[in-house]
């Protein structure tokens, strides 16, 4: 399968376009790694207490999300222009076009999603579910490149950044006037580490909010008991009156991204979040189901964002600061950075609400030097010999949190264009 990227062209060695694996789509029938399902009687359908809690969000939460093959294909018959005036291929153009729009919703069936078309897609037994099944390995994206991720994240080197990523979240979940769960992607999520920490900061408010409405009760009973009050004014205002925090189960957090080995390692341990192999060009997700986007030291694609946003939704975008592993920059030789064009196409899509430094740097012992050299894609184009060679005592991580509304309308320079870079980015 060709591999096509699509996304802004983002500077440097931090963040480009995203990776696409394009779907061959032949009638109702996609490539063979998405594989047609017959329909079901209802005898073979699972019940609810058959499917594993890992399984079960994902078809308590199904009408969130889109047939990506549907959509792939309905999108190929927009863009060709059909002949009419030879063969009346535009009637038939149309009639697909109608057909793959119709069939693009997916419905629990088992434990698989599954569209009308047939196409299945199942919820793995390591708790996600992947829309990109024929997705080649990134060069430079492995097991062994997150997991370095992983470790030099849990040493607390981007704990700042976390905390106001986290704050921004909390505050619109907290402010939103939604009927249902505030939902939150996480477009290019890696090894999940972001949408983790906004979990346990959603559960500790939480557990804040709770231990407060505990507190305050037992205030009450004492002063009813003692006669203090008259029974009108003890009535839980403080719940009542909307002061209480966003409950964790209030919020909804998805994490993509397109690399299976990011995914996996991100979806281990069971937690109530939902994860998935995804293409940003393509996002598995129906159109208006997010309420905010976060898109962390990774690539945009505005197009993609702008439709699966709810109208007003939130973007918040994380780009890398001028000082963004300096120490680590100066040891390979690279020049300056300059993330303006990045900002700039942000600012061009989106109202933008707030801009927030996000700096520290930190004392990096000997040996902890190889994991952080393996965790970053400035890395990618050494061999093993010339990263041993690498040594700093230091590291600044250098962060500007953009926050903002994405506009409706979308211009020429708006769009996602496609490149041919490869995905690298600063995560």
């Amino acid at each position: 399968m060709d591999n096509t990227t699509f996304g802004n062209r983002e500077s440097g060695n931090h963040a480009s376009g995203g990776c696409v694996s394009s779907v061959t789509v032949s009638g109702n029938h996609a490539s063979p790694h998405v594989k047609p399902s017959e329909d079901p009687s209802h005898a073979e359908r699972l019940s609810a207490r058959q499917v594993p809690l890992r399984m079960r969000k994902y078809m308590d939460n199904a009408a969130l999300f889109r047939c990506p093959v549907c959509a792939a294909a309905s999108a190929k018959a927009i863009e060709e222009p059909a002949d009419n005036s030879r063969d009346g291929r535009d009637g038939r153009d149309r009639q697909g076009v109608v057909e793959a729009i119709e069939s693009m919703d997916l419905l629990p069936r088992g434990s698989a999603l599954v569209c009308d078309a047939g196409h299945t897609f199942d919820v793995s037994r390591k708790g996600y579910v992947n829309f990109v099944p024929s997705q080649k390995p990134l060069k430079g994206y492995s097991k062994a490149f997150f997991e370095a991720r992983r470790e030099f994240l849990s040493w607390g080197y981007y704990d700042h950044v976390l905390q106001v990523v986290s704050q921004v979240v909390l505050k619109a979940a907290a402010d939103a006037r939604v009927n249902d769960r505030f939902r939150v992607l996480d477009a290019g999520c890696a090894e999940g580490y972001y949408l983790r920490g906004i979990r346990q900061a959603i559960q500790t408010a939480d557990a804040e909010a709770n231990e407060a409405d505990a507190n305050s009760a037992e205030i009450s009973g004492a002063e009813i008991s003692g006669s203090k009050v008259s029974g009108s004014k003890v009535s839980g205002a403080k719940v009542a009156d909307g002061e209480r925090p966003a409950a964790a189960a209030a919020t909804l957090l998805i994490g993509a991204d397109i690399s299976k080995d990011a995914v996996r390692l991100a979806a281990g341990g069971g937690d109530p979040n939902l994860w998935i192999v995804d293409d940003v060009a393509n996002l598995a997700l129906a159109d208006a189901s997010m309420d905010c986007i976060l898109n962390v030291f990774t690539p945009a694609n505005y197009r993609e964002f702008r439709r699966v946003l709810r109208h007003g939704g939130m973007l918040v975008k994380v780009v890398p600061g001028p000082r963004h592993l300096e120490q680590l920059r100066r040891a390979l030789g690279d020049g300056d950075h300059d993330e303006g064009d990045v900002v700039r196409i942000f600012q061009r899509n989106c109202d933008t609400t707030a801009v927030i430094p996000a700096t520290r740097t930190f004392d990096v012992p000997p040996e902890r030097v190889p994991t952080l050299i393996g965790m970053t894609p400035l890395a990618f184009r050494l061999d093993e010999a010339q990263r041993r060679k690498i040594m700093v005592s230091r590291i600044t991580i250098d962060a500007r949190v953009l926050v903002g509304v994405l506009r409706p309308d979308e211009t020429p320079d708006t769009i996602a264009q496609t490149t041919n870079q490869s995905k690298v980015n600063n995560r």
